[in-house]
């Protein structure tokens, strides 16, 4: 009779030490954010602007904050899945770096883009960008470094073909940048020629998958009239892959930015 109850006395040891096991991993989900609600925050375009006058730098050219009339939003699948609906309205700081102009896009307090765009004597070449986002509290951030990714090319010859190729430090995006063509735009009333750009992007290492940037830039002063992002990336993750989604369309509301 004492086998039994030893082997009871085992089960029941165990029975603990899992119960201690997921006691544990709860609290370190807790306080790693994992269990906290998802939350998507808007940034108010005044908010924008008031960050942009702190900055201390004396306004010149483009520098200013641009309304763009915004639709979209972005979606993970873990923990159940979570999905961020975009203003209707977001804005893109412009400012002039010693190369050429830092854009940032605010789409949401969870939700930031910057790219750094660089004159050179190919055209516009982007530098840098990096994004980030906010899910469940966990924020994440990849910053790009980019060699000889030209977005517009002097000639600006529809059809026009250039590499692309940006790394970070979990992986690389490349693929081609392609001039598909001019187009107008209506501005405030007014009718803007603008050359059409789309960045084609595979990403491999950490974030695999494909992202596809469409520029329209005003011929005349190279400011994005509107921008168009979709992507379709994935990251591996211990209990399976994290797939992320984004479908963002942005038009500029007035080429007179805030200040």
């Amino acid at each position: 009779m004492k086998r039994p109850r030893r082997r009871w006395r085992r089960i029941i040891v165990g029975l603990a030490i899992v119960l201690v096991l997921i006691a544990g991993g709860l609290v370190a989900a807790v306080e790693t954010g994992l269990l906290l609600h998802d939350t998507a925050t808007p940034v108010s375009i005044a908010e924008v602007v008031d960050r942009f006058q702190r900055q201390g730098q004396t306004a010149k050219g483009f520098d200013g904050v641009y309304v763009y009339t915004t639709r979209g939003g972005e979606s993970v699948d873990v923990f159940g899945g979570a999905h961020h609906r975009y203003p209707r309205r977001t804005s893109i700081t412009a400012v002039g770096v010693k190369c050429g102009l830092r854009l940032r896009w605010d789409a949401l307090k969870e939700r930031t883009a910057t790219w750094t765009l660089c004159s050179t004597p190919r055209g516009v070449e982007l530098h840098a960008f990096e994004v980030a986002h906010r899910f469940f509290g966990q924020g994440d951030s990849t910053s790009y470094a980019c060699a000889g990714s030209i977005l517009l090319p002097v000639d600006e010859a529809a059809g026009k073909t250039t590499p692309f190729h940006c790394r970070s430090d979990r992986g690389s995006e490349a693929g081609d940048t392609q001039v598909v063509g001019f187009e107008p735009l209506s501005v405030a009333g007014a009718r803007l020629n603008a050359v059409h750009v789309r960045t084609v992007a595979h990403g491999s290492g950490g974030d695999k998958g494909t992202e596809t940037t469409d520029w329209w830039f005003d011929v005349r002063s190279g400011l994005p009239l509107g921008i168009s992002l979709v992507s379709r990336t994935s990251r591996g993750f211990a209990l399976g892959d994290i797939h992320y989604r984004e479908d963002a369309s942005l038009r500029v509301v007035s080429t007179t930015p805030l200040r």
